[in-house]
């Protein structure tokens, strides 16, 4: 997904995307509902972020029919 689609589904500014990314591992200094409402889109397209010692992002695994 492009930073203008992410942007437009997360209703944040398509710059606020572009400087997430980066920031890279540092902290991000966007605003703690921006950053939850970008999650939200990430997820559910299927990304899962972790924590715990396996600190990233990952696909979610689909079940099998």
């Amino acid at each position: 997904m492009d930073h203008s689609t992410l942007g437009k589904r997360a209703g944040v500014n398509i710059n606020t995307i572009g400087s997430m990314e980066k920031r890279g591992s540092e902290g991000l200094i966007s605003g703690l509902d921006k950053i939850q409402q970008v999650m939200r889109v990430l997820e559910a397209k299927g990304i899962e972020f972790l924590n715990h010692g396996e600190p990233g992002v990952k696909l979610k695994r689909r079940e099998l029919p």
